[in-house]
Formats: C-alpha cells, structure tokens, sequence
C-alpha cells in the first residue's frame, strides 16, 4: 500500500486457523492482536503467524487497554445458528458472544467490521436473529451489508455458504457479487498417497449408514462431485470417498484444499484437531475475495 493508502491495522476474533486473517494478510494488513481459546488450533497459527499477540478469551479481554484498530474480524460461533445445531441463537451461550462483539466495536469505534457466519443465521427464528445483528451494528453507527457466499464460486471443491456482515463507519455502496470460479470438483484436490487413507469400522450400523438404510445418511464422494460443508467431525463430517471396493474418509490434506490453505497448513497437531480446525475455519479464497476483490475500491 503506498502512503496515500496507509497499512491496515486489524484485530482478529474467533481467529481459529486464520481463515480471515489469510485474507487481510494478502493486502499487507498488520495483525494488532487476535481471540482464540482453542489450544490445538492456536498451535497451527502460531506456527504461521508467530509474531501475532493472543489476548486470549474474549470475555476477559480489557478491551480499554487494547491497542487500536482499522478493522474487526471474526468468525463469530455459528452453532446457535447452525441448520446442525439447536438454534437457541441469542439463549445459547455461543450465541451471546456477538454481545461481546458488540462491546467491543462500542469501546474501540474501529472504521471497518467483517463478521462471518453461516448461512442458517437467514432463518432463524423466522429471520428476526438477522435483524437483531444488524440493528445492533447500526446502532452503534454503522452502515451495514450482508453478503451471501460460498466457496465454491472462489475455485474450491467445497460447496460451503457463509454470511458475511460488512460494517462501515462510512456508507458505501452496494455491489453485485461475482463468482469467480466455480469449476473445481473433488478430483481437482484428491490425495493420491493412498499410504494416508483413513477406513471407517464398518460395525452393522455403519452399513446400514452406507447402504442407506437409516435415516442420517452420508455423503458419498466421486471425482466429479462437489463435497458438501465440511463439519468440525473426524473427517470433517459424514463423507466417504469410494477407493476401490472400499469406502474411506477425506484426509486432512484433502480438507486443508478444500478450505483452499496451502498443503501442509495444519500439520504438526493429531488428525482429530485438524479435522476439527479446519471444518471450523473460513474458506480461504472466500477471504481473499472479501479483501482482495469486493471491499477493494469500496472501503479501500
């Protein structure tokens, strides 16, 4: 950025893996400090972003004594929210974090928020959650959008669709959203070392699962298909790849690109946490997209 453009400063919340942060990283943005309480998920940003402070649970944060910021990001917990989970929404505890957020943005008056969340937030209770969120953001005295994505139109193999909250101290205009590319299929990322393939204890009720004889079913995964949002599960959900005669589980490689991070982001923890980190992050190329592409020349 040239000196006209100075260098973005953000603070980073629910960072998990730095799904978000990748984004910002891309424009040259300098990280002020982020939230994560997730020991094995912090483990894999460190090793990424060692030099970025943890301030640890966001509700005991001094957020007075916080440095300042430019932007606020996070991808605020969406079980409340989730078509997965129970939707109790602002009774649950996940759900009342945006509280907090809403705190903070009151005492910091960043410029700029981008909040992710997923895409069941549209409907719960009969779309009055997402009235509430925005009319607790524009009370504080920003403008604010909401944009609808999925990964897949930004050239990842995972169909995964997310809100986004857009927030703006400034009003700013409306613009369309563009796909990019949405060509990428399961083949286009497979993992060929089969030396890594994972099998499923195929006890009697994994095969009735399989022969769909019950009535949660799994995902069955061929080259030319779209896999579905990945899950914080072993496997990152209910998905099985066909390899031979045999049924298998994607592999965390697998998951790292179809969440679009570089080969190898996530090594160095056990494949439970992997799984678990990676089916909890944003989509990498739909931050690059928020941040490289749709807020540049909006915001700036």
């Amino acid at each position: 950025m040239s000196d006209k453009n100075p260098k973005l400063k953000y603070f980073s919340l629910f960072t998990g893996i730095g799904g978000l942060d990748y984004g910002l990283e891309e424009i040259g943005a300098e990280c002020v400090g982020y939230s994560e309480i997730r020991e094995s998920s912090m483990e894999i940003y460190r090793k990424h972003y060692p030099d970025h402070k943890c301030f640890g649970d966001i509700t005991k944060i001094d957020y007075e004594a916080m440095p300042d910021f430019d932007v606020l990001t996070g991808g605020f917990p969406c079980q409340a929210f989730s078509l997965a989970g129970l939707r109790k929404g602002f009774e649950d505890h996940k759900g009342q974090m945006i509280f907090y957020i809403y705190e903070l943005l009151k005492i910091k008056q960043p410029k700029y928020f981008v909040l992710e969340n997923v895409k069941g937030i549209l409907n719960h209770r009969g779309g009055k959650t997402l009235q509430d969120v925005f009319k607790l953001m524009a009370s504080l005295g920003y403008f604010v959008r909401i944009l609808l994505l999925n990964s897949h139109w930004y050239g990842s193999a995972q169909n995964r669709e997310r809100v986004v909250f857009l927030g703006c101290k400034e009003d700013f205009p409306k613009k369309e959203v563009i796909k990019i590319d949405d060509t990428k299929r399961f083949r286009d990322i497979r993992e060929d070392d089969d030396s890594n393939y994972k099998y499923p204890n195929i006890t009697q009720r994994m095969a009735d699962k399989i022969d769909g004889k019950l009535t949660f079913k799994f995902q069955f995964i061929g080259g030319y298909d779209q896999v579905g949002t990945l899950t914080t599960q072993f496997g990152c959900g209910e998905k099985l790849v066909q390899y031979g005669n045999q049924w298998r589980y994607l592999t965390p490689l697998e998951c790292e690109r179809l969440q679009n991070f570089p080969d190898g982001w996530t090594e160095g923890v056990k494949n439970v946490h992997r799984y678990f980190a990676l089916g909890n992050a944003v989509n990498v190329n739909m931050s690059k997209y928020i941040f490289t592409n749709y807020l540049k020349g909006l915001w700036y």
